[in-house]
C-alpha cells in the first residue's frame, strides 16, 4: 500500500478543514523527507484514535466488558500477494517482527474478548501460548480446504463460560453462489458473575471479491441463520421472537453504501432485480444480469428471514422454547458433520425464492462515520466493523477510527509501529442486568 502525490491535495484539505492541521504538518514532514520517527507516528496513531465515551444511564445491574475485532493479517497472504505490500520495509512484513507488535497491542488494549481474522494456522499455538498466558481461552476455525487462515475468538476465562460454540463453513457442496471457502465463528459466551445471562459473539471474514457482492450475500445469509439460532430466547408478545444480546464483528469487505451493509443495518433487501456483481441498481449498470428471485436453493433449509426452516418447526413443537440439539435440524453441510447426524422435523413448505431478504436481530454500528478507515483498498475505506444489537447491550466507549484526511501520513501498511494492514477496532460494552 502506497499513497503518492498527496501534498498538494492534503493542503488544500487542510484549508478546509483546519482540525486537519495536524495530519498536514506531519505529511508535509514526510513528503520533505524530513525526520519523522517510529515514536512519532505512533503518537500520531494514538492522537488521531482517541477513546470516546457514550453517557449511559443504568437502573440496572450491569455487567462491563471490553471487545477487540482484528484482522491481523496471516503472514502466508503477504507471501501469496508480496505486490501489494512493495512498498512496506521487508523488516516490518516479517512474522517475527509483526507478532512482537501484535503482542504488544494485545496487551496494551486488554480486550475481555477479542475476535481475530487471518490467523495462519501455523501460527496457531504461538497464539495459544501467549493469549492463555494472559488468560484467554478459544475457539478457532480455519478456512476450508486448502486455505492456511481462519478467524478465531478469545475471551478472558476468569470473566466468561462458553456454553456453545458453532462454526460455520460458507462453501456449500453443489452450490454455485456459496463455493468459496471463508468460515465464521458463533460463540454463547456467559458471565462467571451471571451465569444464567448469555451473550452471543460471532466473527466472520467475508468474501473480498468486489464483483461478487451476491456471494457475500448469500455468507452473510448463512451467518445470520446461525446466528439466529443460537441467540434464540423464545418469543414475547404478539408471538415476536426475543434474541439474547448479540455482537457480530469482522472484515466484511463492503462499505457502508453497499447493499449487503444496508440489509445488515435496516433488516430488509429486496434483490430480485439488482445488478448481479455489485448489487447496485440497474440504471447505473450497463446490460442486464439480474439476482432472480432465489439466492440459495431450497435445499439449504433457509428461509427468507434468514432462518433455519427444520428449527422453527422444532421451536413450534415445543412451545416456542430453544432446543440445545436444534443444530442436528441445520441442512448446512459441514465438515465435521456426518450426513446421518441431521434431523428433519418437517418436510413442511417454506417461504424461500421470493427475492426478498429479511432478518429479525436489529443491528446497530459501533461506527457510524461513513468516512471512517479501517483498511487501504485502492483508497482509503472502512470494511472492519463491530455490530451490536440493543437488546440489554449498551455501548459505552469505542476508540475511534480515523477519517481519510487523517490517514494520509500513514504512507504503508504493516509499518514500524502497525503489524497489519487494517486497524484494530475496539469497543466496551454494558450489560444490563433485568
Amino acid at each position: 500500500m502506497y499513497i503518492t502525490n498527496k501534498f498538494n491535495k492534503i493542503c488544500l484539505l487542510c484549508r478546509l478543514y483546519p482540525v486537519t492541521n495536524f495530519a498536514c504538518r506531519i505529511s508535509t514532514t514526510i513528503m520533505q523527507n524530513k525526520n519523522f520517527s517510529d515514536f512519532n507516528m505512533k503518537d500520531y496513531m494514538n492522537y488521531i484514535r482517541p477513546l470516546v465515551h457514550h453517557q449511559n444511564y443504568n437502573r440496572y445491574k450491569t455487567f462491563n466488558f471490553s471487545l477487540l475485532s482484528y484482522n491481523v493479517l496471516a503472514q502466508d497472504l503477504i507471501e501469496k500477494n508480496a505486490f501489494l505490500y512493495d512498498w512496506s520495509d521487508r523488516k516490518v512484513l516479517e512474522w517475527n517482527y509483526r507478532r512482537h507488535l501484535l503482542l504488544n497491542e494485545i496487551k496494551q488494549f486488554n480486550a475481555d474478548i477479542i475476535c481475530f481474522q487471518e490467523v495462519q494456522e501455523s501460527h496457531l499455538n504461538w497464539f495459544f501460548d501467549q493469549l492463555s498466558n494472559l488468560g484467554y481461552n478459544g475457539v478457532y476455525k480455519k478456512r476450508t480446504r486448502i486455505h492456511s487462515d481462519g478467524c478465531a475468538i478469545y475471551y478472558k476465562n476468569n470473566k466468561f463460560t462458553l456454553k456453545e460454540k458453532v462454526t460455520v463453513e460458507y462453501n456449500q457442496p453443489g452450490v454455485n453462489i456459496l463455493d468459496r471457502d471463508n468460515v465464521g465463528i458463533v460463540l454463547r459466551l456467559s458471565p462467571r458473575k451471571y451465569d444464567e445471562e448469555n451473550i452471543i459473539i460471532s466473527t466472520t471474514h467475508i468474501l473480498y471479491n468486489k464483483k461478487r457482492h451476491d456471494i457475500k450475500l448469500a455468507q452473510v445469509h448463512l451467518l445470520l441463520a446461525e446466528i439466529e439460532r443460537v441467540s434464540f430466547k423464545g418469543v414475547g408478545d404478539y408471538n415476536i421472537p426475543e434474541y439474547h444480546p448479540i455482537i457480530l464483528t469482522g472484515d466484511f469487505n463492503l462499505e457502508p453504501n453497499t447493499a449487503v451493509y444496508k440489509f445488515l443495518i435496516n433488516g430488509a433487501l429486496y434483490y430480485s432485480k439488482l445488478h448481479k456483481p455489485t448489487l447496485g441498481s440497474q440504471n447505473n449498470q450497463s446490460g442486464r444480469c439480474d439476482m432472480g428471485n432465489e439466492l440459495i436453493p431450497k435445499s439449504l433449509g433457509i428461509n427468507e428471514y434468514s432462518q433455519h426452516s427444520d428449527v422453527l418447526e422444532l421451536r413450534k413443537k415445543n412451545n416456542h422454547k430453544r432446543q440445545i440439539n436444534d443444530g442436528l435440524y441445520s441442512k448446512l453441510h459441514h465438515s465435521e458433520k456426518k450426513n446421518d447426524q441431521l434431523l428433519s422435523s418437517s418436510s413442511s413448505e417454506f417461504k424461500s425464492g421470493t427475492g426478498n431478504l429479511y432478518h429479525n436481530l436489529k443491528f446497530s454500528s459501533v461506527y457510524n462515520n461513513n468516512d471512517s478507515c479501517s483498511t487501504y483498498h485502492d483508497r482509503w475505506t472502512i470494511v472492519d466493523y463491530i455490530f451490536y444489537t440493543n437488546n440489554n447491550l449498551k455501548l459505552k466507549t469505542i476508540m475511534k477510527l480515523p477519517n481519510v484526511v487523517e490517514c494520509q501520513p500513514i504512507l504503508t501498511m504493516p509499518n514500524r509501529v502497525s503489524p497489519s494492514d487494517h486497524l484494530p477496532l475496539f469497543a466496551k460494552f454494558s450489560y444490563q442486568i433485568k
